[in-house]
């Protein structure tokens, strides 16, 4: 019984690490709760130090790079122009970021763990360039639970066009969310504490299990 036990275990814990990933698609993956940014009218956050701002449901924002939060329009050369006007991933005022120093990033802190984390993004790319962008979630304790490296490519014509990235957990352990990466613009974050029913039912019929063969057991 023993042996039964250990499996049911070590079962639920490799289910739990499949379903922890990365992810980037042309639209959101999930629902949660949505900072838009459309609160803000150009708020400035100067380049040098650790700047910080409050957002919506308990996400504090800090940046060591020059970033301006509800920017209404920006150029992305090769990638398009971001306006307030928006389409069906995003609308009104954003964020933007223009750092110097490729060590330059920014953070979103959260007051309790998320399990899935994104945002929609772009960035600024002269022609025939291929910069990237770098993504981490953090846990608790500030360590680095996951990081992703991808390059937003959009049509030079376009407009309010990205991708949205970011990552999903088997638990809600992602206390902090990165990116760096140049010059950006991004809207959109989306934060959800809640498991996926399906990882719930995972969870509740081994837990089950051990609760049989504690049974035998005795």
């Amino acid at each position: 019984m023993k042996f039964t036990t250990l499996s049911i275990v070590a079962l639920m814990a490799a289910s739990s690490a499949a379903n922890a990933a990365s992810f980037s698609s042309p639209s959101a993956t999930f629902t949660g709760d949505v900072i838009d940014f459309n609160a803000f009218d150009g708020y400035l956050l100067p380049q040098g130090g650790s700047n910080s701002l409050s957002l919506d449901y308990g996400v504090t924002l800090t940046t060591d790079g020059l970033a301006t939060v509800g920017q209404n329009a920006f150029d992305l050369n090769d990638n398009g122009l971001w306006s307030v006007v928006g389409n069906a991933n995003r609308d009104g005022t954003f964020l933007s970021a223009e750092f110097n120093n490729a060590n330059d990033s920014i953070h979103f802190s959260f007051a309790s763990g998320m399990q899935k984390v994104g945002i929609f993004i772009n960035q600024y790319q002269d022609i025939g360039e291929s910069n990237s962008l770098n993504f981490f979630a953090y846990d608790i304790n500030g360590n680095v639970l996951e990081t992703r490296t991808i390059n937003v490519d959009t049509a030079w014509d376009s407009y309010d066009e990205g991708m949205f990235v970011g990552f999903e957990r088997a638990s809600a352990d992602v206390y902090r969310f990165g990116v760096s990466g140049g010059t950006f613009v991004m809207d959109n974050l989306t934060i959800s504490a809640v498991p996926e029913p399906e990882t719930v039912a995972m969870l509740l019929a081994g837990l089950g299990l051990l609760s049989f063969a504690a049974r035998r057991r005795a």
